[in-house]
C-alpha cells in the first residue's frame, strides 16, 4: 500500500481474471468538478507509450477520412467529420465510431453512419464535440460554402445507425465553431471564423461570437441558445481553437493572436464583468489548437511550433508570475513541434502531432509526440521526452488533429498526411497503461480530454482487462463534504454507487488483469493526479458486492 495518507483499510488480493469491489469514504474539501481526481487505484501510467495504427478509411461502405477531433462516451470513441479531400467542397458527415471493448484491429469494431441531412439540413463538416451523459453534440464549422451553426446531436441510447437518434437544429449564427467546452450543463462553442451569406467563405473575419447551448432544454428551441461577443474584451480576443474548463472557469484558446479568454460559470454569461482576457503573448505563447487541464496547471498545445505555455489556475490570471513557458523544439533529437491537442493519463501531459515548420523541402506533417511528466519541474530537460510513431502498424501515421482519451489510451483523430489531395482515415491509438493497473476509484474523473472534445464525467470506476479498459461514471460531480463511493465489477457489468444509490452501470466484460503494484490512496503510483481531500474505510474485495452488503456498508457510515 502507498499513499500520502493512511487511511483505515481492508485490502484483499485480487484474482486474474476474477471480480472486484473497491469502496471507500471521503470527505471532499472541494468540488473541482473538472479535473482527475484517484481515491483508491492500482494504476501505473507507463514510462513508454504503445503505439497502434488502424485504417478505417473504408468502413461501412462510406468513406471515413479527414476528423476534427472525436469524443468518448464512456465505451465508444466517436471521430468528428470534416471534408474527405483537400478541397473544401468534400465536406462529409461520416460519422466513425469505435468500441473500444473490441478489438482494435477488428473491422467489426468500427462502424460509420452518414449522418448529412438530418432532420432536413446539410449536417457535414464539424469540428469537435461534447458529451452531455446521454447525447454526443457535433459542433459546427462550414459547408464550403459558408459557416454554419447547423448542430448535430446523436442519442447514444438510440441505435447508431438509425435516423431516429439523431437530431438537427440551426441556431442561425453563421459563423465556425472550433471545439467546445461543457460546465455539466452548457455547452460553449468556441467561435473561430464569420461569413457573409450570399459571399464567398473566407479566413479574413475573425469572430468572438461564443454560442453558449443549455442542455437542460429543449433542443429545438432558440431560447436554448445565448450568444456573447467577446469582442467586447478587445479587438483581438477573436478566433479560438478549443476550450477547456477547471470547475469554474471555461477558458478559450487563442488560435492567431494569443489573447486568452476565460468566462467566470458563477456570473451571468451575458455580463461582460463575467468574462476577462490576458495576452499571453507576453509570456511567449503563439499559435495553438486546444488545451489540457491536469487538476492545477491548463497547458496550451502549440500549433506549428514548440513554445510550450502552461498557467496556474490557481493563482491570478492577469499576473505573468501565474504562467510559465518551455521550449520544446527537439526533444530527444526529434522535430517536436507542431500539435493538435492532447491528452492527460493522470500522470503524462501527451501533445498530439499535426504540422510543423520543417526546413525547406521537407513535409510538415509529422507523427512526433511530445511528452511531459508532471511529477517534474516545467523547465527541466528530463521532464520531457518525444516519440516518433510515423510508420505504426506499417502504416503511413502522420497528421492527428486532437482526439478522445478511454481511461487507458488515447485516440487520434486522423486528417491528413501530406502527400496527395486525399485525407486519411488511419486511427492512431495510444496506450498510456498496458498491464499496469487493476482498477482505479475516482472522486471526479477528466472529460475534457483530447483538446476539442468536452464532458464531465463526474465520480468513475474503471477496471484494467486483457482486453482494454473498462469505465462507467455518473456525470453527475459531487459537492464537497462527505460521501460513500463503491465500484462493482462482476466480470459481466460494471456499477458505480454514490451514498447508497446505484448511479451508473455499463455492461462489461474483460479478464481483469492483476499486476504487482501498491495499492494507492489519493493518488497513483508514480504520483501525478491527486484528491485533495481525506480518504477513509477503504475496502478491496476479490468479489462482487451485492446492493445488501452496499446499503449496510453506507448505513454503517451514517451511524
Amino acid at each position: 500500500m502507498s499513499s500520502p495518507q493512511s487511511p483505515s483499510t481492508d485490502i484483499r488480493p485480487l484474482l486474474a481474471g476474477e471480480a472486484v469491489t473497491v469502496a471507500a469514504t471521503v470527505h471532499a474539501t472541494e468540488a473541482q468538478t473538472e479535473s482527475l481526481q484517484p481515491i483508491v487505484s492500482q494504476w501505473q501510467p507507463q514510462l513508454a507509450p504503445r503505439f497502434s495504427a488502424y485504417d478505417a478509411t473504408n468502413t461501412d461502405g462510406l468513406i471515413c477520412s479527414g476528423y476534427y477531433g472525436a469524443v468518448f462516451d464512456g465505451r465508444h470513441v466517436y471521430a468528428c467529420p470534416i471534408r474527405s479531400h483537400r478541397e473544401r467542397a468534400s465536406v462529409h458527415g461520416h460519422v466513425l465510431r469505435c468500441d473500444t471493448q473490441g478489438d482494435f484491429h477488428d473491422p467489426s469494431t468500427w462502424e460509420a453512419y452518414d449522418a448529412g441531412g438530418t432532420d432536413k439540413l446539410n449536417t457535414v463538416c464539424y469540428y469537435g464535440a461534447a458529451f452531455d451523459g446521454r447525447h454526443v453534440i457535433f459542433a459546427p464549422r462550414d459547408d464550403s460554402n459558408g459557416y454554419h451553426s447547423r448542430i448535430l446531436r446523436y442519442d447514444t441510447q438510440g441505435p447508431f445507425k438509425e435516423a431516429d437518434a439523431w437530431s438537427a437544429f440551426d441556431a442561425d449564427l453563421p459563423h465556425s465553431a472550433q471545439g467546445t467546452a461543457y460546465d455539466g450543463q452548457h455547452v460553449y462553442f468556441c467561435p473561430g471564423y464569420e461569413s457573409v451569406p450570399g459571399q464567398p467563405m473566407t479566413e479574413t473575419i475573425l469572430s468572438g461570437k461564443v454560442m453558449r447551448m443549455d442542455t437542460s432544454t429543449d433542443f429545438k428551441d432558440a431560447a436554448s441558445y445565448s450568444v456573447f461577443d467577446t469582442t467586447a474584451l478587445g479587438p483581438e480576443a477573436v478566433c479560438f481553437d478549443g476550450g477547456a474548463f477547471d470547475g469554474r472557469f471555461v477558458y478559450f484558446v487563442p488560435l492567431l493572436h494569443g489573447v486568452v479568454v476565460r468566462y467566470d460559470t458563477q456570473g451571468s454569461f451575458e455580463d461582460a464583468a463575467s468574462w476577462d482576457s490576458f495576452d499571453a503573448r507576453t509570456v511567449g505563447i503563439g499559435m495553438n489548437v486546444g488545451a489540457v487541464f491536469d487538476g492545477r496547471w491548463l497547458y496550451f498545445c502549440a500549433y506549428g511550433h514548440a513554445s510550450m505555455v502552461r498557467y496556474d489556475t490557481r493563482k491570478a490570471f492577469a499576473d505573468r508570475s501565474s504562467w510559465e513557458q518551455y521550449d520544446a523544439a527537439y526533444t530527444d533529437g526529434i522535430d517536436t513541434g507542431g500539435f493538435d491537442g492532447g491528452f492527460f493519463d493522470g500522470r503524462y501531459i501527451t501533445f498530439c502531432p499535426w504540422t510543423r515548420s520543417p526546413p525547406p523541402g521537407e513535409p510538415g506533417y509529422h507523427c512526433n509526440y511530445l511528452r511531459y511528466d508532471t511529477t517534474q519541474p516545467f523547465h527541466h530537460v528530463g521532464a520531457w521526452s518525444a516519440y516518433d510513431a510515423s510508420s505504426t502498424d506499417g502504416l503511413e501515421s502522420l497528421g492527428y488533429n486532437a482526439g478522445a482519451f478511454d481511461g487507458r489510451s488515447f485516440y487520434a483523430a486522423p486528417l491528413y498526411a501530406g502527400d496527395g489531395k486525399d485525407f486519411h482515415g488511419r486511427m492512431m491509438r495510444v496506450d498510456t497503461l498496458g498491464e499496469n493497473g487493476a482498477f482505479s476509484l475516482r472522486f471526479c474523473d477528466y472529460g475534457h480530454n483530447g483538446g476539442l472534445c468536452a464532458a464531465v464525467p463526474g465520480p468513475s470506476f474503471l477496471v484494467n482487462t486483457a482486453s482494454g479498459v473498462r469505465s462507467v461514471a455518473t456525470h453527475q460531480p459531487l459537492p464537497s463534504g462527505v460521501h460513500h463511493l463503491v465500484g462493482v465489477y462482476d466480470g459481466a457489468s460494471l456499477q458505480l454507487w454514490v451514498n447508497g444509490r446505484l448511479l451508473a452501470q455499463r455492461a462489461a466484460q474483460g479478464h481483469l488483469l492483476t499486476p504487482n503494484l501498491p495499492v494507492t490512496f489519493g493518488q497513483f503510483d508514480g504520483g501525478g493526479a491527486r484528491f485533495g481531500g481525506q480518504i477513509e474505510d477503504v475496502v478491496v474485495a476479490p468479489e462482487a458486492w451485492t446492493p445488501t452488503q452496499i446499503q449496510r456498508a453506507f448505513d454503517q457510515l451514517r451511524r
